[in-house]
């Protein structure tokens, strides 16, 4: 009887011990569930959606952008000069009074030719400003001897530009005229914009100062892409004979494929085997080079050039190697070259040279460099 019952207890055993693994196994899957590893559906289509976002932001981004550029190459023209492109949106340009420049800014316009129309702002000197002079009357200030300073802008925004305007305040302040204007296609100025277009248009209003100015001295200030266009107009100058007293070059580069190439904007395409014949070769089927660095080595008039270490647009790089081949190319009897450098911690970047404490005295011993040299040519003649 005790073998029997041994039998019939034995399967009985056989069947219990599975039973309790299985609830084992079911207890822990239960646990890992419970613990938070195992993803809720909600969450799986987020990432899901997120997932297919970013694809089809990178094939807009490296296929039909380039594409884009290739059948429409114009658009590049758009992209360098960012002409339409102005913050804020909504300005009155012909309202200088607005930015914080007083009533003593006069806001004209000059048609340069029949495809060009310019909007020009001149700022008067402080003393002159104090004394309440009328707008009629500014065209005879520009004989008062006091130095006039030809600004020429970067691209995007208009005259108006807030980093524009604190320069213009600090030369005003120093007593000096600046006569600042929106190229062609730019702010409320008529025209389309070209490479030759926008020279052509600083060389209209270089002229025109000249008629009005007499023997006061008369400096080009170019910023950013303004330099390229400044370096140009320079070059044109000094072949016919009418070069300015001095030149400064304010972030300056070597030339637009170099520039575009380290720019923010081409930043996700660097990599990518045919970027330069998407973003690079397509700017020079719009007839866009400002070939700075060839076109400086004709600029024989002093200059200084200025760019901060810190700079994200234009590299620091590019204006110290703008100056080397300055250096290298410009004829001997050339007048004085001096670059100064701004170190990145005063976080100057590209807009915010005005902010130097050091830039008036700069400013003004170049000048008097531009002067020491005029008298010395004047001598030698």
């Amino acid at each position: 009887m005790s073998n029997t019952r041994q039998r019939k207890s034995s399967p009985v055993k056989a069947q219990t011990t599975p039973q309790k693994e299985e609830e084992v196994q079911v207890l822990n899957t239960d646990a890992v569930k419970g613990s938070g590893q195992a993803l809720p559906g909600w969450l799986w289509r987020l990432i899901l959606l997120c997932v297919k976002l970013i694809l089809g932001f990178l094939f807009c981004l490296h296929v039909l952008t380039p594409v884009l550029i290739l059948t429409n190459p114009w658009i590049q023209s758009k992209a360098v000069f960012l002409n339409n492109f102005r913050w804020p949106p909504f300005i009155d340009v012909t309202k200088p009074d607005e930015f914080g420049l007083g009533d003593s800014v006069r806001n004209f316009y000059l048609q340069v030719d029949e495809n060009s129309k310019v909007g020009v702002w001149h700022l008067i000197p402080q003393s002159d400003a104090a004394s309440g002079v009328e707008f009629n009357q500014y065209d005879n200030l520009l004989k008062d001897g006091k130095p006039i300073f030809l600004y020429l802008h970067g691209t995007s925004g208009s005259r108006a530009g807030w980093h524009r305007v604190q320069l213009y305040k600090l030369l005003v302040a120093m007593d000096f005229h600046v006569i600042a204007f929106d190229y062609r296609g730019w702010a409320d100025s008529f025209g389309v914009p070209t490479e030759d277009g926008v020279v052509a248009d600083g060389y209209f209003m270089y002229k025109w100062i000249r008629e009005r100015s007499g023997d006061t001295p008369v400096y080009l200030w170019g910023h950013s892409l303004g330099t390229a266009i400044t370096t140009k107009l320079a070059k044109m100058l000094c072949e016919k004979d009418e070069e300015p007293l001095g030149v400064v070059l304010e972030s300056p580069f070597t030339n637009i494929r170099e520039a575009a190439s380290k720019h923010p904007f081409t930043a996700p395409f660097r990599m990518l085997p045919w970027f330069e014949a998407v973003f690079l070769d397509t700017i020079d089927l719009n007839n866009i080079s400002f070939t700075s660095d060839k076109n400086i080595a004709h600029v024989t008039t002093p200059l200084l050039i200025l760019h901060a270490e810190d700079d994200k647009v234009v590299p620091f790089e590019l204006g110290k190697k703008l100056y080397g081949i300055a250096s290298e190319t410009r004829p001997t009897h050339s007048g004085p070259l001096e670059f100064i450098s701004f170190n990145a911690s005063y976080g100057y970047g590209h807009k915010l040279i005005f902010m130097a404490p050091e830039l008036p005295n700069a400013i003004r011993k170049f000048m008097d460099t531009c002067e020491g040299e005029r008298i010395q040519n004047a001598q030698g003649m």
